[in-house]
């Protein structure tokens, strides 16, 4: 099973275009690790042990200034506070989301990304956020 430390390994891979990670260990501390894979377009990360600040990174690294257009965080603890980060994804055309802990107020979030389409939200049945912190 692929661990944090074994996806330190894939960091030096800057042309790599599909990564699917899903299915394993991956935490937020391995995420890391992979923000100069500037040569992305799709990134699963379904079925991982991801929050917030993986969103987070995504953003902020050359992932989210090149072009991807494909990120898979089902089955993962991303809240609406990460889909927020997403907004700074341009090209982003499709994303699931699918029992994850966002509520049904984040397509509000994602209405800013133009490309944006379609949205896998199954198995989501909070309506809004539960947090005022997160400022939707």
């Amino acid at each position: 099973m692929l661990t944090d430390s074994g996806v330190m390994h894939l960091a030096g891979a800057k042309s790599l275009t599909f990564l699917s990670l899903s299915g394993t260990k991956l935490t937020d501390v391995g995420m890391s690790a992979l923000k100069g894979l500037r040569g992305l377009t799709h990134l699963s990360l379904n079925k991982t042990r991801i929050k917030d600040a993986s969103l987070s990174t995504i953003r902020k690294s050359t992932i989210a200034n090149r072009k991807l257009i494909y990120l898979d965080v089902g089955y993962t603890r991303v809240t609406d506070k990460g889909v927020k980060e997403l907004r700074g994804l341009p090209h982003l055309s499709f994303l699931n989301l699918d029992f994850t802990h966002v509520s049904l107020s984040c397509r509000n979030i994602l209405a800013d990304i133009p490309s944006l389409q379609p949205v896998r939200l199954n198995g989501i049945t909070k309506q809004v956020c539960e947090d005022e912190y997160y400022d939707i």
